[in-house]
């Protein structure tokens, strides 16, 4: 299942029902004291209500009088197409009328404050049956539900009296007239409590990162992974363990032996009324303490804040994916990072916000992050970016995808577009700064072999790294270069794997493309999949979609992974460029992919 929205009402700041937009990646920006954490929070109390929990005191002061509930729903879609109830019996959320009016499994939350804490009445917002003797079925046990189908003159032959999900569906094809509505169908009884607890076992599997949680190796967000660590590694070791336990109980049994025959010296009556026998077997999980120091010795209690929440951050990764892979049935994570950048160099934190990115990528995760860092913010992706704004009547709202809420956006995490020179004639917009390197040693050695006759710096073509395209940076950036009226291109690395492989980098290059705006990605996988073999002594694997850097660092561990193409590209020649960047084309053509590009974007000017 995949979240695609969360409504509050009547929880902390949100008097009034609110709703969350969420995708693959969303960003809430806000000022602080928004509301961006109550909605994290939100999400953490609907499905665990553990690391926080719904309490009385979360009821909006601004609440209606005549209302002391707190409402927190979730909107799912990807639902699975069967519910198997038991070996005997299956049915869907579609035959059981539980999706809501846009097709999508809607639960409610409900926390009813006159107790310290809360505990939830859930229901299903569902397009369900309200007509009378129809609109209770799920309520209903087997029994009553016989004894209805009867009553309504059901065929018996029509349904498996020993099904109550055939009995239903019966029952509801023998009605005309269902008159389907809008209901909020309580799920914590009967029938319907059997059906939700399956439908449970589908929900994501949600974890909350919060900005204040302490980040020493002895608490529990670390320690916890540590003793899964523990106890994997001892799975598959129940014979050796067997072996040891029982040697060490016959050594222990007989100095316990010899210890009575010493005592029969003293007290013979005392030594025979004893007997010895072990009370229980070693828990060989709690003899193995695992903790994490670095080379030096030093522990995480002992490292920098920054450290230390960079590694507990990780570790709470890997715990959520632990979960997710020992449920048979939930598929989907979704993680929850509140202000990641919290103690983060810069490098490390567009190091994070581009794993986050990458991270949202996969099929099966989703994730939500807080931030107040511009150089987090500018690389988000602007389908992602939600702002939080608390309104003078007390009410928050939420806004998302228009040109005023990016530039609010902008203005809240104080993001200015990169520096364009006076003197620029046209603009190309690149990722990273490796692309400087890249496209000013191209452009040298087809000006030397007289491929072209200048260079991008000669023609005053500028080129701008903004972390890749339809982020915030970009946004911003490119509305100073329309102002300006300057001619501009993008290109971009395609990320394929495989041949066909269609990536968001790709979608957004031919979407600018369609648009008429000179626009380019690479052929194969990254830049870095131009590079020469021979440059490693063939020693290293280059293909066409495998990670270059990844194999690099493998034959060159002091380059960085980051720094690949900056130490090796200056060193191709002109032969080697021309190898690395020929094809056919399906007319049986030659082309010169790169040298073709470097001429569209010289023909900006």
């Amino acid at each position: 299942m995949k979240l695609e929205k969360l409504i509050v009402k009547n929880f902390r700041g949100y008097s009034q029902e609110t709703t969350l937009n969420i995708g693959d990646l969303t960003a809430l920006i806000g000022k602080n004291d928004a509301g961006k954490s109550t909605l994290l929070e939100a999400l953490e109390i609907f499905f665990n209500n553990k690391l926080v929990v719904c309490e009385k005191e979360d009821l909006s002061v601004h609440h209606e009088l005549d209302s002391n509930e707190i409402e927190i729903s979730c909107v799912f879609s990807e639902l699975p197409t069967t519910l198997t109830v038991d070996s005997t019996s299956q049915t869907s959320l579609q035959e059981e009328y539980l999706l809501n009016l846009e097709g999508k499994l809607q639960i409610k939350k409900i926390f009813k404050c006159t107790a310290a804490k809360p505990k939830a009445t859930t229901t299903i917002m569902c397009n369900h049956p309200t007509a009378e003797n129809y609109d209770n079925l799920l309520q209903l046990k087997q029994k009553d539900l016989k004894k209805l189908a009867q009553k309504l003159n059901v065929p018996e032959e029509e349904y498996d009296g020993r099904n109550n999900a055939s009995i239903r569906k019966s029952i509801w094809h023998s009605c005309n007239d269902l008159k389907l509505d809008l209901t909020a169908l309580p799920v914590d009884e009967a029938e319907s409590k059997k059906l939700y607890s399956i439908l449970e076992t589908y929900l994501p599997v949600f974890a909350l990162f919060q900005s204040d949680r302490p980040s020493n190796d002895s608490d529990k967000e670390v320690t916890d992974p540590m003793k899964v660590a523990v106890s994997q590694a001892l799975q598959g070791l129940e014979e050796e363990i067997n072996t040891i336990k029982k040697e060490v109980q016959q050594r222990t049994l007989e100095m316990a032996s010899k210890t009575l025959e010493k005592l029969k010296e003293m007290d013979n009556e005392l030594a025979n009324s004893l007997l010895p026998e072990f009370k229980s077997d070693p828990n060989f999980n709690s003899l193995f303490k695992l903790t994490i120091k670095s080379d030096n010795d030093i522990s995480i209690n002992k490292r920098g804040s920054g450290v230390r929440r960079l590694i507990l951050l990780n570790f709470f990764r890997a715990e959520a994916e632990r979960k997710l892979k020992d449920n048979e049935v939930q598929s989907n994570v979704i993680y929850a990072f509140e202000e990641p950048e919290t103690s983060q160099h810069p490098i490390h934190q567009r190091m994070l916000i581009e794993s986050f990115i990458k991270l949202s990528q996969k099929e099966n995760c989703q994730v939500l992050l807080t931030t107040h860092t511009p150089a987090l913010g500018e690389l988000l992706p602007l389908e992602s970016l939600r702002l939080i704004t608390k309104n003078i009547d007390f009410s928050n709202s939420i806004e998302q995808n228009s040109e005023d809420i990016y530039q609010k956006i902008a203005d809240t995490l104080g993001i200015i577009a990169e520096n364009i020179p006076k003197s620029a004639q046209g603009v190309l917009l690149v990722e990273g700064k490796t692309e400087l390197i890249f496209f000013d040693h191209l452009c040298d050695i087809l000006k030397k072999n007289n491929v072209i006759d200048t260079t991008f710096e000669e023609k005053n073509i500028v080129i701008i790294p903004v972390g890749g395209c339809n982020n915030l940076k970009e946004w911003v950036t490119r509305r100073l270069i329309d102002n300006f009226q300057i001619p501009w291109g993008v290109f971009l690395d395609s990320d394929k794997e495989w041949e066909d492989h269609l990536t968001k980098n790709i979608q957004t290059i031919e979407n600018l493309q369609e648009q008429g705006l000179p626009a380019f990605y690479t052929r194969k996988r990254e830049i870095e999949n131009y590079l020469h073999s021979a440059l490693f002594n063939y020693d290293v694997e280059i293909q066409n979609f495998n990670d270059v850097k990844k194999e690099v660092y493998k034959y060159d561990n002091k380059t960085g992974k980051s720094r690949v193409l900056d130490v090796y590209w200056p060193k191709m020649s002109f032969e080697q460029i021309r190898e690395t960047e020929s094809y056919a084309s399906e007319d049986g053509e030659t082309h010169f992919e790169l040298t073709e590009i470097v001429m569209e974007i010289l023909a900006l000017v």
